[in-house]
């Protein structure tokens, strides 16, 4: 749907590829069609490939070295920007992360930690570079399938284009569809031009971005690398995930999560994805003793301490370069959840924390019903322990397809380690480091206020 929605949000008006016809085109044969029907499921259980692109961007050819992980999908490409200098970029469907260049991480086809920020394809682009590479990499995540596509269809619909050579490889060039299925799409769909080689490997993927020249994309497959490295940062949702039934041990481990926390506090530090290019980060304490979360937060807008408990929270612009020990008696902005407008004011960053808060209960879940509910996504390892990635629903949660909760868990050692949250900007973090500490004095008029 992402895909669907990046295409039809940049108009595709050209796409047709029109202006490049071939005057030897014709209807591929039966054996060809066959061939294009595979391409894309072919594609989805080949290993990770490096990839140059030619993106036409205002009268200029730029070039950018990029890899491509079939599975995830991923794009993780190396892009040159103005004064000569280079941005590294990974993109998934809808959501692309950048940071500053570092070309000694790209060539050893690793990604960095730390330093990215995110943004949503085509509507937070600034810069046509920027737009016509969204265009592109949305292109390239239509690329794979689970199953073929209908070879019949496509034998209507594709054209045999010409003969050439890539990479000393004999290729055959066809116009074909963009392969995506929407039901309310107007007018005819999108092409794109696929040269295949004579094993069905795609060698060139060929479409119009709106400018003069069509953009391309080469495939490099006898570029031999290490692939270990291509996987998201976390603010693109980190690892692939599998979801999977969780075992008995594992559904009593997680239905004594929430009730371990409840006499319990924790130090915690807090990475939201809050706008296009924009990062917000916390620092502070959760005691669910007293069922209240107290944070430093840096953000676009400034520095402010944040006080939140079940009953609503309170804000007040700081000017302290670490979080005070004892919150400040004057200035605070509360917001009563009970109150009309407490959504005005309610963010991303303050999702996350109420969903520390509501990470604690006073009894154990039932195990029989969170191994029924709950998932498994993947097993990460810290410390030479064992990290269970799990969704598992909380009271309130909208009902959500293995893999696609807006929350999930980190849990080693019978403790959670890490919240995350899936929001519109990316993956957002918080991880916890359990620690006991004074109970945090709230001034009197505030927690009158909240609860």
């Amino acid at each position: 749907m992402v895909i669907i929605i990046a295409i039809a949000t940049a108009g595709w008006f050209a796409v047709s590829c029109a202006s490049d016809r071939s005057s030897a085109e014709r209807p591929v044969s039966e054996e060809e069609a066959a061939l294009l029907a595979s391409m894309r499921e072919r594609n989805l259980g080949s290993d990770p490939v490096a990839l140059r692109m030619t993106l036409p961007v205002e009268g200029e050819m730029v070039v950018v070295d990029g890899y491509l992980n079939w599975q995830v999908p991923l794009l993780y490409a190396r892009v040159p920007v103005e004064g000569g200098e280079h941005r590294l970029v990974q993109a998934v469907p809808g959501l692309i992360a950048g940071r500053a260049d570092d070309g000694a991480a790209f060539a050893e086809v690793r990604v960095p930690e730390d330093g990215w920020n995110t943004r949503q394809m085509l509507s937070g682009a600034s810069t046509p570079l920027e737009t016509t590479l969204d265009i592109l990499a949305s292109s390239l995540f239509t690329l794979t399938a689970e199953e073929a596509d209908d070879p019949a269809e496509l034998a209507e619909q594709a054209t045999w284009r010409e003969e050439g050579i890539i990479d000393g490889e004999a290729v055959d060039s066809f116009r074909a569809p963009i392969m995506v299925a929407t039901s309310d799409q107007a007018g005819p769909s999108p092409e794109a031009l696929y040269s295949l080689d004579g094993s069905g490997d795609l060698r060139r993927f060929q479409v119009n971005t709106g400018a003069e020249s069509l953009a391309a994309v080469d495939f490099l497959r006898e570029v031999e690398f290490d692939p270990a490295g291509l996987v998201p940062v976390d603010l693109l949702g980190g690892p692939v995930i599998a979801p999977g039934e969780v075992d008995g041990d594992l559904a009593e481990t997680l239905a004594g999560v929430r009730a371990a926390n409840w006499s319990r506090s924790a130090v915690v530090e807090l990475t939201v994805p809050v706008g296009d290019g924009q990062v917000a980060t916390g620092s502070g304490s959760v005691d669910w003793r007293t069922m209240t979360a107290y944070l430093r937060v840096s953000d676009g807008d400034g520095d402010r301490l944040l006080l939140a408990r079940p009953g609503g929270f309170a804000t007040v612009a700081t000017d302290e370069e670490e979080l005070p020990e004892v919150p400040p008696l004057d200035g605070w902005e509360t917001h009563a959840l009970a109150d009309e407008n407490a959504a005005d004011s309610f963010g991303p960053v303050e999702s996350l924390v109420y969903r520390m808060l509501e990470m604690a209960a006073e009894e154990p879940g039932d195990a029989g019903e969170l191994a029924e509910e709950a998932s498994l996504l993947r097993v990460d390892e810290s410390g030479g322990e064992p990290v269970y990635v799990v969704e598992f629903p909380v009271a309130g949660d909208a009902p959500a397809e293995a893999g696609e909760s807006a929350f999930r868990y980190h849990v080693s050692e019978d403790r959670l380690r890490e919240v995350e949250m899936m929001s519109y900007f990316g993956a957002a973090s918080a991880e916890l480091e359990y620690e006991d500490f004074p109970m945090v004095a709230i001034p009197a008029a505030v927690s009158e206020a909240i609860g």
